[in-house]
């Protein structure tokens, strides 16, 4: 049976193994090749005039060009190299080499372009849409970014070229067999005995491979998290609510009065609506404003009337996680360029005095099954720009944790995201609509007011925020207007005071979240 196999291996798996990626090659080329040309000029037309000056002056639009027209063409050795490659002919593996060369040309290209492109955005010092100018560092992770993918990408390519210089690949393609050994079988053996000093060879690579580790693959891994550490909210004393806010009634504006003649018989007062009694109780209870008092914000170690979270713990520190998912931009604007997250963290930290995390954070969702009761985060962020793809355990899940006080802060990044998280949300909770939050719902009161409720931003998703809610809490608290642009290095455009306003309600939607956090989960630290 094995022998079978064996050989049914050696006559059709070798030419499947070199054809297919080829193939799948050939098709993203082509797509991403008659895509660039469209996304370049959009997103020129997006840039200032001197970005637009510049890049035409200095022959970026002939890079693009020829960036695709390479790729039509490598798309089409690739296809070639794909539909031959499974006869077993000479000239067939001369095709199928004749792709993997393609490859390495067009990612040395590609790189190249990358570089460029990058290169005179920092040196110009040009500033992108938003007011960024790029410095070293975002221009290193830009690069990072763009390329690591191409470089695996011609490893795996590398891979298969060296196999189709292997001698049962060639006893499969010529169709006879020789006893000299073929240069893909040396190259294979030098890497298994560590060719004529193994013991050097062996301490670079464990030198390469633990630098790796410590540098790349170790935090990189620690992205996708198997391990969690509890959330602990910062400890404070007394009431959590006072301290933060004041209430004080505006100040009426005298009333002009007509007076012609004071030992008339006739009067020519006019009485006002401000003259009633109704209208002035009514006043008394409805016409309250509220006063943030920044200097009063619950900070760690004050006491009594003044605030805190008695359930919290000493020394912790406010993070941001957002959750991961399969759709477009879940992690939009929480990169190292546009900083979202850590803006919005740091301004957390200005307003409250609080300590924050010093980098942001994310994991799948599976992770919040993970941790210990009582100790999740308050709430979790979710943003994006397309469909939104959730496997029904994840949302079961998703569901536990916000019946258990967890929170979902959802900011929606596009018309698609808008209607795709609509569809999730009634995934999450069947046959319970998204809710309008009401202008005067404490989640606007305390501790920045906010008089007509949120403001609308971006309107991707309508103007109003909207939630579903458990008990006095809302478990998901949607906002439809992008609020994280204005929390972006930049601001995305927007301006000053409504960058401060979506910081305010940024930090209004975590008292909410972290309160009655640990009202609903206090059984648990008990």
């Amino acid at each position: 049976m094995r022998s079978t196999l064996k050989k049914y291996w050696a006559i059709h798996g070798i030419p499947l193994l070199l054809s297919v990626p080829l193939g799948l090659l050939a098709v993203g080329a082509t797509h991403y090749a008659s895509w660039l040309p469209g996304f370049y000029d959009g997103f020129l037309n997006r840039q200032r005039p001197e970005f637009i000056y510049t890049f035409t002056t200095e022959g970026i639009p002939a890079l693009i060009i020829t960036l695709s027209v390479a790729g039509g063409m490598a798309a089409l050795f690739w296809m070639t190299g794909f539909i031959l490659g499974f006869f077993r002919k000479s000239w067939a593996l001369f095709w199928l080499r004749t792709g993997y060369v393609a490859s390495y040309l067009l990612a040395l290209l590609y790189i190249f372009g990358v570089f460029r492109v990058t290169g005179l955005i920092f040196e110009k010092g040009l500033k992108l849409v938003g007011g960024i100018t790029p410095n070293a560092l975002q221009v290193f992770y830009w690069r990072y970014d763009l390329i690591w993918p191409v470089i695996l990408l011609s490893g795996v390519i590398a891979v298969l070229h060296v196999i189709s210089w292997r001698r049962r690949t060639l006893d499969i393609y010529t169709g006879y067999h020789e006893e000299k050994t073929a240069a893909g079988d040396r190259i294979i053996e030098n890497l298994r005995t560590h060719g004529k000093d193994p013991r050097f060879r062996k301490s670079i690579i464990s030198s390469v491979l633990l630098h790796l580790s410590v540098i790349i693959i170790i935090p990189w891994l620690a992205q996708f998290g198997g391990c969690i550490e509890k959330y602990a909210i910062p400890e404070g004393d007394g009431n959590p609510v006072i301290g933060y806010v004041k209430l004080v009634k505006p100040k009426k504006k005298p009333q002009k009065r007509l007076v012609l003649n004071p030992k008339s018989a006739i009067s020519f007062h006019i009485p006002t609506v401000d003259e009633s009694e109704l209208e002035k109780e009514v006043e008394e209870t409805t016409r309250l404003t509220y006063e943030t008092d920044a200097a009063s914000v619950h900070r760690p170690g004050v006491t009594g009337k003044r605030g805190g979270w008695p359930g919290g713990m000493k020394n912790a520190v406010v993070r941001f996680i957002r959750l991961e998912y399969d759709g477009d931009n879940w992690n939009d604007g929480m990169d190292n360029i546009s900083r979202a997250d850590m803006n919005f963290l740091d301004e957390f930290k200005k307003v409250t005095g609080f300590k924050v995390a010093s980098h942001g954070e994310s994991h799948a969702i599976r992770l919040l099954d993970d941790y210990p009761n009582g100790f999740a985060p308050p709430f979790v962020y979710m943003t994006g720009s397309g469909r939104i793809n959730v496997a029904p355990r994840d949302i079961e899940i998703l569901r536990k944790y916000l019946m258990d006080g967890g929170m979902l802060f959802a900011d929606c990044g596009s018309e698609q995201w808008d209607r795709s998280f609509r569809t999730f949300v009634q995934a999450l909770f069947p046959g319970e609509p998204l809710l309008v939050i009401p202008d005067d719902d404490p989640i606007y009161q305390m501790p920045f007011a906010f008089e007509n409720g949120a403001p609308p931003f971006w309107h991707h998703g309508g103007a109003q925020a909207l939630g579903i809610k458990r008990g006095r809490r809302w478990a998901v608290y949607y906002h439809p207007g992008d609020m994280n642009d204005a929390w972006k290095i930049g601001h995305s455009g927007m301006s000053p005071e409504l960058t401060r306003r979506a910081y305010q309600l940024g930090v209004n939607i975590v008292f909410h979240a972290f309160t009655h956090y640990l009202e609903a989960t206090r059984k648990y630290r008990k």
